[in-house]
């Protein structure tokens, strides 16, 4: 995503809809630059039991109001669960869920990975060629595919990464389908969750 971010300036259409979606605030924080040293100094601290990092000042934690503050995503909105109707979905469904509410449709089988999960690197493409067809007059359609395609490089990249580095999970498009309601979900809860299970598992593989 952030590849794509420095090779090509977003519309101020798509801006002002990732403005109202609540999400444009982590493209303005930009890419990180981790320190992997210091990642592994706070994961050999980290207790599993409290949930915190014994360090020599103390106990420390990351809090719903750190994210809130940092990411500015809301913390004490709507949960966000994921419908049980869907665990019953294909590979087929996720890709027409896909189609239909981003226009894209990968062309060779070899891109989807499991029955859920998509390379990133055909919906960076994708996007590309969406860009240059980007202008004042745009239909609001185009806009918010445009913009899920974005986010779902968003999060898997900036917000949910996971271990294959190059996989998104098609999961996140039904929280995608009414952008308008994004605001009105706890977000930062949902994120802060996700980074404490990650830092669990890796701790318990460090051990």
């Amino acid at each position: 995503m952030w590849d794509f971010l420095s090779a090509h300036l977003l519309h101020p259409c798509i801006v002002r809809r990732l403005l109202d979606t609540g999400f444009y605030r982590i493209i303005e924080i930009g890419r990180l630059q981790l320190d992997w040293s210091l990642i592994t100094a706070l994961i050999e601290r980290w207790r599993p039991e409290t949930h915190t990092f014994y360090l020599s000042i103390g106990e420390a934690i990351i809090t719903l109001q750190n994210v809130e503050v940092l990411y500015g995503l809301p913390v004490d909105e709507h949960p966000i669960a994921y419908p049980h109707a869907l665990r019953e979905y294909t590979g087929l469904s996720y890709l027409e869920m896909l189609r239909r509410l981003t226009g894209f449709q990968p062309t060779e089988e070899a891109t989807f990975s499991g029955y859920s999960r998509l390379q990133l690197t055909p919906v960076r493409l994708h996007l590309e060629a969406m860009n240059a067809d980007i202008t004042d007059d745009i239909l609001d359609l185009h806009i918010d595919r445009y913009t899920r395609l974005l986010m779902l490089l968003m999060f898997s990249v900036a917000l949910f990464p996971n271990t294959s580095e190059n996989l998104v999970s098609l999961r996140f498009l039904h929280h995608l389908k009414r952008l308008d309601d994004l605001p009105g979900y706890s977000w930062g809860a949902t994120i802060l969750g996700y980074l404490y299970r990650q830092i669990c598992r890796a701790s318990i593989g460090t051990q």
